[in-house]
């Protein structure tokens, strides 16, 4: 489609004029005859710019400029003006306008306006789209989960985005307070600011007034050259003090002070310097308790615990893990070129009955684990780590050789197999579906003299999951060897 235009002009000669001088330049070129006329045609469909005279019959151009600014914001807008009135068109330029035009012009510094003022739209969609997917990725839009308990979080979090109170996410480790904490920043009024996290946990307790607070050159040994702290970094955005509950007391103390006096003095210097930054803050310790143990200062902890936040554990999260285990595993399988596409339901049943100590970021890793362990388009159990399979299924998991012929498989194993009272007969004995499987894999080695290629055969599986489940089970030949490959 050919960008379109809207010309706002009372004067239809000048209108006609311009259009003419326009033509050849393909442009879908609208025209208005007042303010109210060039408003109402902005509503019903949208412009890549506009060409706004100030002389309008019925309102100031001036206004007209506004309330365009205001209400397409992305739209540009380019001033006509009589040639006495440029302190007027200046004015407009402070508005908002991207260019103006002194009567009478000639076509070449015409058509050079509305170029520019359409390359100038172009821009600022463009930055406007990037802007909301910025806010998808690091807004609450980068939250997957439909649970209640998560709902609940966000949405107290989204109140708190809009304003600058001081929030406190606490939770669990792996629940995702960093994530919380950026989603804040971005869907707040700071968003075009900077966002700086800290783990106060992670910094050298030598280096923690420093990193926080700054220094002046000289403030003490190897202090070579000035270092503006955290808080003066972080101007005009968002500082993020993760783990903020590891703070030694002394530091507590300083923390305090600049929360209280919204200025901070770097090391080796006695000068206040205001500073502007909203603070996020995170726990996964219980503040209240660590106060009551005398470990946090209750002062401290009044002045972060404003708006506090609890982000809920994945465990109390129903039915997310089916809904992240998915997101994770497409994530993992395009970044590292791996086949799987989906979770077999014996791992989800797995997925589901794991409690995720680790929360989110555990699930992650577990998924990223068996995309690069898994070679088919279905992760199976025999992929995820066997420590959680097995407090899944004590009695054994049934999809562990769907990827082979087992009845064929079976037979080649020995001649007694077969089922007895809900488990599996070996030479005789009842064994678990993983002790069956080891026993089938070793028979099935031996058999072939530890021959990779010949047990390949045998089995009917693939190379890399025949190498996982000889170390799964640790079989190893008579040298305590694992064969190298005979192809």
């Amino acid at each position: 489609m050919n960008p379109r235009l809207l010309l706002v002009d009372d004067d239809a000669h000048l209108l006609e004029l311009i259009q003419l001088q326009l033509r050849g330049e393909s442009l879908d070129v609208r025209t208005a005859d007042s303010g109210a006329g060039a408003m109402e045609t902005l509503k019903g469909a949208r412009f890549d710019a506009v060409v706004l005279d100030l002389g309008l019959p019925d309102a100031s151009g001036l206004d007209i400029l506004k309330r365009i600014c205001t209400t397409y914001g992305d739209t540009p807008v380019v001033i006509l003006t009589a040639r006495e009135d440029v302190e007027s068109a200046v004015a407009c330029l402070r508005a908002g306008a991207t260019d103006f035009l002194s009567k009478p012009f000639d076509r070449a510094r015409l058509i050079a306006s509305v170029r520019g003022a359409l390359t100038q739209g172009k821009l600022k969609r463009e930055v406007s789209t990037l802007r909301k997917e910025l806010q998808r990725e690091e807004g609450f839009g980068s939250f997957l989960g439909n649970s209640p308990a998560l709902a609940r979080s966000l949405e107290l979090l989204g109140r708190a985005a809009t304003s600058e109170v001081t929030v406190l996410i606490e939770g669990e480790s792996g629940t995702g307070k960093e994530v919380a904490a950026r989603a804040v920043h971005a869907e707040g009024n700071r968003a075009a600011g900077p966002f700086l996290a800290i783990n106060c946990g992670a910094l050298p307790e030598t280096l923690v007034e420093s990193e926080l607070f700054g220094h002046e050159k000289g403030a003490f040994t190897g202090a070579d050259s000035l270092r503006r702290g955290c808080f003066e970094e972080a101007s005009g955005g968002t500082l993020f003090l993760d783990e903020v509950g590891e703070l030694k007391p002394d530091i507590q103390v300083r923390l305090l002070r600049v929360l209280q006096e919204r200025t901070v003095q770097r090391l080796g210097s006695s000068k206040s310097i205001p500073i502007d930054v909203r603070i996020v803050t995170a726990t996964n310790r219980d503040l209240r308790a660590e106060v009551d143990a005398g470990r946090f200062r209750e002062d401290l902890f009044y002045r972060l615990a404003v708006f506090p936040v609890i982000l809920p554990p994945l465990r109390d999260r129903n039915g997310d893990v089916d809904l992240l285990a998915q997101v994770f595993l497409d994530q993992s399988a395009r970044e590292l070129g791996r086949p799987a596409r989906g979770l077999s339901r014996e791992a989800l049943e797995v997925l589901g009955r794991h409690t995720w100590p680790g929360n989110v970021r555990e699930l992650m890793n577990v998924l990223q684990r068996a995309v690069i362990l898994e070679d088919s388009e279905v992760v199976r159990t025999d992929a995820l780590p066997a420590a959680l399979v097995e407090s899944a299924f004590p009695e054994g998991v049934s999809d562990v050789g769907e990827r082979s012929e087992p009845a064929a498989a079976h037979a080649r194993a020995t001649p007694s197999q077969s089922k007895v009272g809900g488990g599996l007969a070996f030479g005789g004995e009842v064994l678990r579906f993983v002790e069956y499987e080891r026993a089938i894999v070793l028979h099935a080695l031996e058999s072939t003299g530890w021959s990779i290629k010949n047990t390949l055969a045998s089995l009917g599986i693939g190379r890399a999951t025949l190498y996982r489940k000889i170390e799964r089970y640790g079989l190893r030949d008579e040298r305590g060897e694992v064969p190298p490959s005979d192809d």
